[in-house]
């Protein structure tokens, strides 16, 4: 089903997962930022929608951080959301093994994705794009001090999103996905700005 040209958040479904991920959220505010978390679901599920992806695919958008950040697991997905939606979230998930440097996590999620179905790989896209882009305002402002709220420095934030984006552009074209292909070159470009 395409949603594209469609009004945002007005299908039950949307407005229940959107409910969902601002509870899960509550308290929780971007890195670094004043701003609530669940704006950034909220833009990632945009994202999605612009681009004419099914219902599906942007509760995935909706929900894609839940597992990984909060106490929600994959079968509380399935249960609230259907296996589609719970199997989509789960190739974006990082693991939350203790003692796994962040490069190994890194490395395991472009290695799922690798492997991923065409919705999860679109997900993760949408929101390395809007990571990036809110990147690029702050960054604009204080210059490569923005990477500090990391926990990792320029140097590796660029080697993870460079590799993301080599891996997903090989994904869009094996899916034949324009769109796919777009939101790779959104984030090639925004990170090009930050000398990245």
């Amino acid at each position: 089903m395409s949603t594209q040209g469609k009004k945002f958040l007005n299908t039950p479904l949307q407005e229940s997962a959107y409910r969902f991920a601002k509870e899960c959220h509550k308290g929780q505010f971007r890195k670094g930022s004043p701003r609530p978390y669940i704006n950034h679901c909220t833009e990632v599920a945009r994202i999605l929608n612009k681009f004419g992806y099914s219902e599906e695919i942007i509760v995935a958008g909706l929900l894609h951080d839940t597992v990984e950040d909060t106490e929600v697991t994959l079968e509380d997905l399935r249960r609230e959301y259907g296996e589609e939606v719970s199997n989509l979230v789960k190739y974006v998930t990082e693991t939350r093994t203790p003692g796994v440097s962040w490069t190994k996590r890194k490395v395991m999620y472009i290695k799922n994705l690798t492997d991923a179905p065409e919705g999860s790989v679109v997900v993760s896209a949408a929101d390395k794009l809007h990571n990036v882009t809110e990147m690029l305002q702050d960054w604009l402002k204080v210059g490569d001090a923005v990477f500090l709220r990391f926990s990792e420095g320029k140097e590796k934030q660029k080697w993870f999103h460079r590799s993301l984006t080599e891996m997903y552009f090989v994904r869009s074209l094996f899916f034949e996905n324009e769109s796919l292909l777009k939101m790779t070159r959104s984030i090639n470009k925004v990170l090009g700005k930050m000398g990245m």
